[in-house]
């Protein structure tokens, strides 16, 4: 029977989560539900909580948690109370409380995964929900309220509060994030100061700026202090930005020239308005120039007057434009940088003082380079006469010496054959028919 009432307890809360999802803002009525991650299996339980649930992961068919109130005292899997409700699984135990004891809060056991708390409190998180479909160097406002049973808690209460806005990264193979993993995106109190408007009255409101890779990620919103927490957690995917820009190469004593790519599929081409601002980097002087799109057209070029003075340039560009679904954004774009290089001057009354044979620098550079290029030539010639007459001679050489070892081979050849009677003895010296003496340096002559 416990069970079966936690089960319809636990189908209200899902059907409030999705009833949330259609307003604009996270609430529902007077109490409101609060997702929070436990951390370090401690939670902080603050005097409005109404009920708890603790949805703790553990290894597979490992014993049941055990919960440990602020006071010391435990919560069983047997706890026959009526203000306790426990469903235990073969991973996980889903324990709801009533009225907890405010304090800190500890789970012990083998406990693993991703672990979450459910609260059910009159202390409310009213955040204004983020769209899904968000894009890389996008400016974002987000605005964030506490309120305790509709009624927005005082400065006294939101003194030492901050509201945190985190990102998480889902590590999806085929995001651009795949490594990323967590980031702090922005840390402001209620004090008027930075974006916040006015000081103290209850709305933490700030600007984040999306400087992130594009994928898929999880934007948790939370308001902490010394007495309590609460959080917002919502999915997000982050596109590519929908405009490119390139400056195209500088030629000389022309115009610096940017091209801008409009995404058509993601842009009203109609409302795309981009500030930019053109800086000095050397001079540390800076203009303003405004660039409306034309409708219809996606790619446009923009050319910026020849700065006169030398040195380094950067653009820094923001775009306005209203996306296809009706929703306004400002996304701040890469710099783009060129350079105005340094001209060549020549002193004319250097040019005056030469002589009239110096007066003639490019007659002379052309005579000198074809006396060169003759002499060059000439050069190759002989240094190619030698090569040739080098090869020659030594394969002469080497022919006279094969020619006088095949003539020695064949002398002792005929001799042999002399000796052992084999045929007739080749007259080689003065026609006699025997050869009683070899003189072998005869055979150099």
């Amino acid at each position: 029977m416990r069970n079966i009432w936690l089960l319809m307890a636990l189908i209200s809360a899902v059907s409030l989560n999705a009833f949330a999802s259609e307003n604009s803002f996270y609430q529902t009525g007077v109490y409101q539900t609060s997702d929070i991650k436990l951390l370090d299996n401690r939670f902080r339980v603050d005097y409005g909580v109404k009920q708890i649930t603790f949805i703790i992961a553990r290894e597979r068919f490992s014993k049941a948690v055990i919960l440990v109130r602020p006071d010391g005292s435990k919560v069983y899997i047997w706890d026959k109370s009526d203000r306790v409700h426990w469903i235990e699984g073969e991973e996980n135990d889903i324990i709801t409380i009533e009225n907890p004891m405010a304090g800190p809060w500890q789970a012990l056991g083998k406990i693993q995964g991703n672990n979450r708390i459910q609260l059910l409190s009159n202390v409310q998180l009213q955040v204004k929900r983020l769209p899904i479909q968000l894009y890389s160097g996008e400016r974002l406002k987000i605005t964030g309220e506490l309120f305790h049973l509709n009624k927005r808690l005082n400065d006294t209460y939101l003194r030492d509060t901050e509201l945190l806005v985190t990102a998480y990264g889902y590590n999806r193979v085929e995001d651009e994030n795949f490594n990323f993993t967590s980031q702090e995106l922005a840390r402001f109190n209620d004090k008027g100061v930075f974006y916040d408007e006015v000081p103290e009255d209850g709305i933490f409101t700030t600007f984040l700026q999306l400087d992130l890779a594009t994928g898929k990620y999880r934007f948790e919103v939370a308001v902490k202090n010394n007495a309590f927490t609460r959080s917002f957690n919502q999915d997000v995917i982050l596109f590519p930005k929908p405009i490119k820009t390139q400056m195209l190469p500088l030629l000389v004593d022309a115009d610096p020239e940017l091209k801008l790519i409009y995404d058509m599929d993601e842009l009203k081409s109609e409302t795309i308005v981009i500030k930019g601002r053109l800086t000095s980097v050397n001079r540390g002087l800076s203009d303003d120039f405004i660039i409306y799109a034309e409708a219809d057209i996606a790619e446009q070029t923009h050319t910026f007057a020849r700065p006169e003075q030398v040195g380094s340039y950067s653009i820094d560009l923001v775009l306005y434009a209203t996306t296809k679904t009706g929703r306004e954004i400002t996304v701040n774009m890469p710099s783009e940088a060129f350079v105005i290089p340094k001209p060549i001057v020549i002193d004319s009354a250097l040019l005056l003082a030469l002589t009239p044979s110096q007066a003639e620098p490019t007659e002379q550079l052309v005579d000198v380079v074809e006396d060169t290029e003759s002499d060059w030539n000439l050069l190759l010639w002989v240094v190619g006469g030698l090569v040739f007459l080098l090869v020659l001679a030594v394969a002469v050489l080497f022919g006279i010496k094969f020619w006088q070892k095949r003539k020695f081979e064949k002398v002792i050849e005929n001799q042999i054959d002399a000796d052992l009677g084999i045929g007739e003895p080749i007259d080689v010296s003065d026609g006699q028919d025997d050869m009683t003496d070899l003189d072998l340096n005869s055979l150099d002559k």
